[in-house]
């Protein structure tokens, strides 16, 4: 039995030396250069660009591919492609249109998610701590937006009566923010996770209409075709480094 427990604490102690050598191996490998793969959450956020619809948009997903290399020992360039789709919050719009009419009828509503892509370039600055890496950033560049579509139906006075907001694209120069944590699992890949802020100021080519029917009549309403937005991305990936 004694011998068995020496064999056993003399494994550990061989075994925490060994993880211990990796870890400062990793810790003196420095790539200048990584690929991040990641995903997760969006949540919408405010905007410098002024008011926007956080309050009508709901959580998201998020998906974002991201290049960076350091020519020296911090400082560095990084580029990215980041996708974000966010819910359309019908309980702020049913809310609205209900006061509208004084509530009387309920609402039918029927919406499409509002969709983010950008593509932005900027610099970076790498602070290493061993074998954890933290990446914090500043980019710009542009975006693309499609603004979600929503079709509402309900009777006011014994009439059908319907407001439809048709989809539509639009672009705008963005900016972003972020905070990368790569945390060396070998030589060549990483554990990451990151804390974005992505935000534009989208305007469209045209205004925005409410297309609205009551029984056989019809009238259209116009929406500010400025749509700042804001959003902040909590991921996680891999990352891939050369």
């Amino acid at each position: 039995m004694k011998r068995l427990l020496l064999l056993l604490g003399l494994i550990a102690l061989v075994a925490e030396k060994s993880a211990a050598q990796q870890s400062f191996i990793l810790s003196m490998v420095d790539k200048k250069g990584f690929i991040n793969a990641t995903a997760g959450y969006s949540l919408p956020a405010g905007s410098p660009f002024g008011k926007n619809s956080e309050k009508l948009l709901g959580p998201g997903q998020s998906v974002q591919v991201s290049v960076g290399y350091r020519p020296g020992r911090q400082w560095g360039m990084t580029a990215s492609y980041t996708y974000v789709t966010n819910l359309f919050r019908k309980e702020s719009l049913l809310g609205t249109s209900e006061a509208g009419l004084g509530g009387r009828n309920p609402w039918e509503l029927v919406t499409t998610n509002c969709t983010v892509q950008t593509l932005l370039a900027g610099p970076m600055v790498t602070l290493p701590a061993g074998r954890v890496l933290f990446d914090l950033q500043l980019s710009g560049g542009y975006a693309f937006a499609s603004n979600p579509g929503s079709e509402l139906y309900t009777e006011f006075a014994r009439l059908p009566l319907s407001m439809i907001t048709p989809s539509r694209r639009a672009s705008a120069l963005a900016a972003g923010a972020g905070v990368t944590m790569r945390y060396k699992l070998t030589r060549w890949l990483a554990a990451n996770a990151s804390v974005q802020y992505l935000t534009a100021n989208f305007k469209y080519d045209q205004d925005l209409v409410n297309e609205i029917q009551i029984g056989a009549e019809r009238t259209t309403q116009s929406v500010n075709a400025h749509q700042p937005v804001g959003f902040v991305n909590l991921g996680a990936g891999l990352s891939f480094l050369f």
